[in-house]
């Protein structure tokens, strides 16, 4: 007999279904699962007479997928085994079923030189599937498809602005089984970091803006679903400010006829700190959680980096931003060449000094398609594994530093030996929270707050993987005397500041949550978990300075894109690595 799902199937004339398999290795979530937005935002472009279904196979069971004309896959570099596993599975049951491939990893590959690892795949799509997707759906169905190359890849970046909304009524049915909601808002970035691969984008190194309208339209029906908890996924919501500030108006206005009651987690830069007014407006508008790429305490490697919104007055502006209650969850890097012997010591103390209570340092990373990896390339201190994809692993990394390895290996577990220190904790903890305290500018909480540990706990019941991550997070706060002091000092410091501001518990919650999960993520490390290197000692460190060139065998589009700001970008680092060699030279 057949399913119901095989019979709504059968009244559609095509079917295809999204399959989402990440691989939980490189999870960051710690247990908090997110519903995979990229397929809920391709389902709403594709053709009406189609069948849609979605497999999330972190709550789907992959082997009872129904039979689809069309399985569509996404992932990242780090999902390389995990895609092929569902794959292969799909494959063996439905053999003549198309299988089309997409999102960063094929890029990401094609940069590297390596999108012959995914040719297993029937066509492979480069850059944003909105509008490629339905172009690719129409030719198969009259057949023409296959006269189709085996990459299509979109000629420019999808104008948000033609957004449609999420197809929220599959997702619906899966809801209670994530972490709240994840908005898209805005893609690009006008910045000109070194190492990041999302401003080397084409048409990505500025802001790409969804219409305010159906942002709120998105907020509407997920309040409406009972969602407290929500992500404005982008790149950085403030690239433009005008937008970001109607945005945030909109959103005001929003709960102020609704009644809303919502938290909201996004990623933006440092300069926020110069718009009192629109901090004040976020703070009204729910926002209270802000991931902001603070990289590095060294100015030097800042400027190395062209982090130049983060040169200036980095203590005051973190200061500044935290004093009206948001909660920063820092973007910390080690190993940038113009980092000093006292790089650990020194980031330790600003945790401390600025009351930060996040933070998951890691190694610069030098990512395909961005200056840094050609530079890196083209001074000899890339390190190419030919038979592995880049893949962004906790301490394997793919550059040759100039500081010494061995000083790098040891000074970064001495740095999580002391970061997970319970006094240590316990100080930079009290450290935020007189801050607040101490503020002028702090408005008391009337949202829910992001982390509610209501919502958080929900989540870790339904799982047993989950379970198991909660009970390691409380034997690792009751593992001894000292962790329970220093967890017992903050709970009742957090209640004290609770009686003159409420809604402080929601910085203990976060605090505890980062604690925990850099705890377990290092425990037990040693100088032998780690596969990094530095250049040798015949390395000419005049190489530091000489200019990044386009690589060789690039098309010449592709040596023009963002060449501008990209030349902009490189002399700062330029200026940042005469610097550096001018004190090796003394």
């Amino acid at each position: 007999m057949a399913t119901s799902v095989e019979l709504d199937v059968n009244q559609k004339s095509f079917a295809i279904t999204f399959v989402h398999n990440p691989d939980i290795r490189y999870d960051q979530n710690y247990g908090t699962y997110f519903a995979p937005l990229w397929a809920y935002t391709l389902a709403s472009h594709v053709p009406d007479n189609w069948w849609v279904t979605i497999c999330d196979c972190k709550i789907d069971n992959i082997h009872e997928v129904v039979r689809s004309d069309v399985f569509a896959f996404s992932g990242i570099n780090q999902d390389i085994e995990s895609i092929r596993k569902a794959h292969d599975l799909v494959k063996e049951k439905y053999p003549d079923s198309t299988f089309i491939l997409g999102g960063p990893i094929t890029w990401s590959l094609r940069e590297e030189g390596k999108l012959s690892y995914l040719q297993y795949f029937d066509y492979l799509f480069i850059m944003d599937g909105e509008e490629t997707l339905p172009m690719f759906l129409r030719a198969f169905e009259d057949a023409s498809y296959t006269d189709l190359p085996q990459i299509i890849e979109a000629e420019a970046r999808f104008p948000i602005q033609k957004a449609k909304n999420i197809r929220i009524d599959l997702l619906k049915p899966k809801i209670e089984h994530y972490y709240g909601a994840v908005l898209e808002v805005s893609r690009g970035c006008p910045f000109l970091c070194e190492f990041c691969d999302i401003r080397v984008l084409p048409g990505n190194n500025q802001s790409n803006n969804k219409p305010v309208s159906l942002i709120i339209e998105e907020l509407d029906q997920y309040h409406k679903l009972g969602i407290t908890q929500v992500q404005f996924a982008c790149d950085n919501f403030i690239g433009e400010v005008a937008w970001a500030r109607e945005c945030v108006d909109a959103i005001v206005s929003w709960r102020e006829r609704t009644g809303a009651k919502i938290s909201i987690f996004t990623w933006l830069t440092i300069n926020l700190y110069k718009m009192p007014d629109l901090m004040h407006k976020m703070w009204e508008a729910g926002f209270s959680l802000l991931f902001i790429g603070i990289e590095s305490v060294n100015q030097n490697s800042l400027l190395e980096t062209a982090k130049v919104q983060n040169v200036e007055v980095l203590d005051q502006a973190v200061r500044t931003i935290q004093s009206y209650g948001f909660i920063i969850a820092p973007g910390m890097i080690f190993g940038f060449d113009s980092d000093t012997d006292t790089v650990f010591e020194e980031t330790l103390d600003f945790f401390v000094d600025v009351g930060l209570i996040g933070g998951d340092p890691s190694f610069l990373m030098a990512l395909s398609g961005t200056p840094l990896y050609r530079r890196m390339e083209q001074t000899g201190r890339l390190i190419k594994r030919e038979e592995e994809v880049t893949v962004r692993k906790k301490i394997e990394t793919n550059i040759r530093y100039i500081q010494d390895a061995e000083f790098l290996k040891k000074g970064f577990v001495d740095f999580i030996h002391r970061y997970t220190e319970p006094g240590f904790q316990f100080t930079r903890f009290k450290k935020h929270m007189d801050l607040i305290m101490e503020s002028d500018t702090f408005i008391p909480i009337d949202h829910v707050g992001y982390g509610s540990p209501l919502e958080y706990l929900k989540i870790q019941i339904k799982d047993v993987q989950n379970r198991k991550m909660f009970m390691l997070r409380i034997a690792y706060l009751i593992r001894k005397p000292s962790t329970i002091s220093a967890v017992l000092k903050a709970w009742w410091l957090a209640r004290k500041c609770s009686k003159r501001y409420q809604g402080l518990d929601i910085h203990l919650n976060y605090w505890l949550y980062v604690w925990t999960n850099i705890g377990l993520k290092y425990w037990g490390i040693k100088e032998e978990d780690f596969d990094i290197h530095s250049v040798g000692e015949d390395f000419d460190f005049n190489l530091l300075t000489q200019e990044n060139r386009p690589s060789k065998g690039q098309p010449l589009e592709k040596q023009k894109r963002g060449e501008e700001k990209t030349e902009i970008q490189a002399r700062y680092t330029r200026k940042a690595l005469k610097r550096l060699l001018e004190t090796k030279q003394n």
